[in-house]
């Protein structure tokens, strides 16, 4: 009997041990790979938030976005990031695209009609989209 619990005891450490190192070393897959819920202007998307915030909130925070724009400019990398703007119509506001300094298009440059995907985080001054990626 004590070595059935003693083997179950290990099988459990086992088990434990491999789901906590999984978790440990799973990461985020591509945004580039998954699944838009929302395809939307650069302007009617910053128009939702600053029409309704919390509407816009509710309907767009969390979730992969597929935004079509033109680049208005390209920020030079701060803290790993390179921030894309995108014209909204509002010289005050736009739609910020966070990508990755490594996978940031070079090609990029203010003018270039765009499609990005990124995960919308809400109004920040601009709606900001973090990690981004190009659709070609």
């Amino acid at each position: 009997m004590k070595r059935i619990v003693i083997l179950i005891a290990l099988l459990a450490l086992v088990g434990g041990g491999w789901y906590a190192w999984r978790e440990y070393n799973r990461t985020a897959a591509p945004t580039g790979e998954l699944e838009a819920a929302e395809t939307i202007e650069a302007a009617a998307l910053l128009q939702a938030y600053t029409a309704d915030e919390s509407a816009a909130n509710a309907r767009f925070n969390g979730k992969v976005l597929l935004v079509s724009g033109t680049v208005r400019e390209v920020k030079a990398p701060e803290n790993g990031l390179v921030d894309v703007v995108l014209e909204t119509g509002d010289p005050l506001a736009g739609v910020v695209c966070q990508f990755a300094q490594a996978d940031a298009p070079a090609s990029l440059t203010a003018g270039t009609p765009v499609r990005i995907k990124g995960i919308s985080t809400g109004l920040l001054l601009d709606v900001v989209l973090q990690r981004c990626a190009i659709v070609e």
